[in-house]
């Protein structure tokens, strides 16, 4: 590795360290639940629309946010006490719970997703087109990468 390459690798280390300390996701905590929790409301949203359906499963859930099942039911039973969610059983099928938002917590949805896309707007305005459509390929290629390997260690 010659040194441009070892300084392109540690500024690379640096860059991912800051992005994923940043809190720039940690906005979403205004409504006095967990940043995680919020990202579970916008999962539900979306999953139920996605799926178009009222609901969605702890299975479901865990896909989207890649997460356990267990992680995800320790979630929805604290949405569940404090009325963000409701936890049914499926209309044909009684084996399947499905967990469907509740007014509060489809409020909450909504102003989050107002607020993620307002931020990434925010950032688009920042960086311009053509800086977007860069780092959104850059990522994309990223990402792809990062699954290679994942697999590989596997």
């Amino acid at each position: 590795m010659n040194a441009n390459s070892y300084e392109n690798v540690t500024q690379l280390r640096s860059l991912f360290s800051r992005l994923a300390k940043s809190d720039w996701r940690k906005q979403q905590t205004k409504w006095n639940i967990k940043a995680s929790e919020v990202r579970l409301l916008l999962a539900v949203k979306e999953g139920s629309k996605q799926a178009d359906s009222e609901g969605i499963t702890v299975s479901d859930i865990s896909k989207i946010l890649q997460v356990t099942s267990p992680t995800v039911t320790q979630m929805i039973n604290n949405l569940i006490k404090n009325d963000y969610v409701k936890r049914s059983v499926h209309p044909t099928d009684r084996r399947i719970t499905e967990i469907t938002l509740s007014e509060k917590g489809k409020q909450i949805a909504k102003e989050a997703s107002e607020q993620a896309t307002n931020i990434f707007e925010g950032l688009i305005d920042f960086l311009g087109k053509e800086q977007s459509d860069q780092l959104v390929n850059l990522l994309e290629q990223s990402f792809t990468y990062f699954e290679q390997i994942n697999k590989k260690q596997i």
